[in-house]
């Protein structure tokens, strides 16, 4: 049996396991996949114990994407470039070798189960912090015509831009938010408890032909899209698709199998068990 799990804090939210489970069903293939926390100051600890029990794979979640990161001998392109890795291949030599699978997991989701366009458009990104981070460089290779950070500290976004490197990225102060944008990406989790949510931005950057996504999954509309909705935008999405998305990439990268996604989002949309 292959030992799989996901590491983080929190976890036990997580649908991670459902997942990866029906994938593995799917592909005859025998797998325990399990939630570990990880408690403060204990990544590289809870890493090394999960190993010793003979883990063939695991991701990772928040706070510890950038441990990851940091604790792999080899890394991906993707996770060299965003510096974060949300999955851990053990390689046949013992090596750990690091994969960031958000970025093309948004990707797939925005381009082939949403079609929405990207290439030339004009985004907009709430957010700079390890999700946002995550995702700029496969969201970069589609060629937006401009994507602006906007961060409530500044310099966040400023880091962030500089470190990219890329024409077509700015950090946008408040006062800059004068324009509708095509596609607007809400990289925080601010926004999980509705009474505490707050935008400050104006709604002038949702027009009638917006697309606006937010990288939170739940099982209600998300504050960001009950806020999107109220401001005409066109099309609404939350992270569910990317969730499924990324984890069908990392389950291709452990064994080498290419999994539908198509009836897992349909299933989790409906408020139905993957277990059947």
């Amino acid at each position: 049996m292959n030992l799989l799990g996901v590491l983080g804090n929190p976890v036990s939210h997580s649908r991670s396991p459902e997942i990866h489970h029906y994938f593995a069903r799917v592909a005859n293939l025998d797998i325990n996949y399990e939630k570990v926390l990880v408690a403060d100051g204990k990544f590289k600890a809870t890493v090394e114990h999960f190993l010793s029990r003979g883990a063939a794979g695991f991701n990772i979640t928040v706070p510890h994407k950038f441990d990851a990161f940091q604790l792999a001998g080899e890394l991906s392109e993707a996770a060299a470039l965003s510096q974060a890795v949300n999955t851990i291949q053990i390689l046949p030599d013992g090596l750990i070798k690091g994969h960031n699978t958000d970025g093309p997991g948004l990707i797939a989701d925005l381009k082939n189960n949403l079609q929405w366009d990207i290439c030339q458009q004009r985004v907009l990104i709430l957010g700079a912090g390890g999700a946002v981070q995550g995702i700029l460089p496969s969201l970069l290779l589609e060629r937006p015509a401009s994507v602006d950070i906007y961060n409530r500290t500044m310099a966040k976004a400023q880091q962030m831009v500089g470190r990219f490197n890329d024409d077509c990225l700015t950090a946008s102060a408040l006062e800059d938010l004068d324009q509708h944008y095509d596609l607007v990406i809400s990289g925080t989790s601010a926004g999980l408890a509705s009474d505490n949510f707050s935008l400050d931005i104006p709604t002038s950057v949702v027009g009638v032909n917006s697309c606006c996504y937010d990288m939170i999954y739940a099982a209600q509309q998300t504050p960001f899209l009950q806020w999107c909705e109220q401001n005409s935008a066109a099309q609404l999405s939350d992270g569910l698709g990317m969730l499924v998305e990324q984890a069908a990439l990392a389950f291709e990268i452990w064994f080498g199998v290419d999994t539908a996604t198509e009836l897992v989002i349909t299933k989790m949309r409906a408020g139905k068990s993957l277990r059947q």
